[in-house]
């Protein structure tokens, strides 16, 4: 996690001292502890933090508030995110899909199936196929008059203008 222009901002955000209540108490602060604490434990509170590395809850709420922490915390999360668990995740919705559509289908098999049931696969196999109100709109196709005006405009465009008239010259 190197990001100097962050751990300075930070350094500097808290190198301010401390009110005295909090000085009682000697902790040493890593940014990436916190960063670190934060991420494992969501839910902490401010006065957790506070009591966790000897400050006060004011001085956390600043340290929580700068946008250099936001970003040691945002950097830190992209790290922790591993691709084979987002790939895993990405197989695992594909299989629930694939084994909803098997329900599905048994359901459809049956000698008695209710209206609800059909209406709603019909709807999701129209959803999945792009199809009904859930295609995205095709664009409209120009008609040939369309074009030849087009390009009627575009050549006049383009031609060189002759303006008429007397000039005048004023001293």
């Amino acid at each position: 996690m190197d990001t100097p222009g962050l751990d300075q901002d930070l350094e500097a955000l808290c190198a301010k001292e401390p009110p005295a209540a909090a000085r009682t108490v000697k902790v040493r602060y890593s940014h990436a502890d916190m960063v670190d604490f934060i991420i494992a434990n969501p839910g902490v509170s401010q006065a957790s933090l506070a009591l966790r590395y000897g400050y006060t809850q004011g001085w956390v709420s600043q340290i929580l508030a700068s946008d250099a922490l936001q970003e040691l915390i945002a950097a830190r999360r992209k790290e922790l995110v591993d691709p084979v668990i987002a790939a895993s995740l990405e197989e695992r919705f594909r299989g629930l899909a694939l084994r909803s559509i098997e329900v599905l289908m048994s359901k459809l098999e049956q000698p008695v199936i209710e209206a609800s049931v059909a209406v709603r696969c019909a709807e999701l196999g129209a959803k999945a196929l792009g199809l009904g109100g859930h295609a995205p709109p095709k664009p409209a196709e120009p008609s040939e008059g369309t074009l030849d005006r087009l390009a009627q405009r575009l050549t006049q465009l383009n031609q060189p203008k002759v303006i008429e008239g007397e000039s005048v010259r004023i001293d």
